[in-house]
């Protein structure tokens, strides 16, 4: 048996298929917990920079993320799953902590 498609029907699969990887496309690649984390993260950072230590916003940030990483193992954020996102928020909440204690005790 041929199956035979005209292309106004040919036209509309191909169209229906463009559509559907947009709509992939456009979904966040990382989970709720991160994107809220990584907002903190930054507040964080720039509510910090550059007080007594003199490092910048970047390396401040790139310090937090490369310990979540290292804790997670895992080589890119976009990898983390929403219970990792916890144990994210453990971690710089702690980096948070010990911060703050190196600076009372200087």
């Amino acid at each position: 048996m041929i199956i035979t498609i005209n292309e106004k029907d040919l036209q509309r699969m191909i169209d229906e298929r463009v559509d559907e990887r947009l709509q992939r496309a456009n979904q966040p690649v990382y989970c709720k917990g991160w994107l809220e984390l990584r907002k903190d993260i930054a507040d964080y950072c720039h509510l910090t920079k550059y007080q007594q230590t003199n490092r910048s916003f970047a390396t401040l940030q790139s310090f937090i993320y490369s310990a979540i990483k290292f804790s997670l193992g895992i080589s890119r954020l976009s990898e983390m799953s929403d219970a990792q996102a916890v144990i994210a928020r453990e971690v710089f909440e702690f980096l948070k902590e010990k911060r703050g204690q190196a600076e009372w005790m200087s």
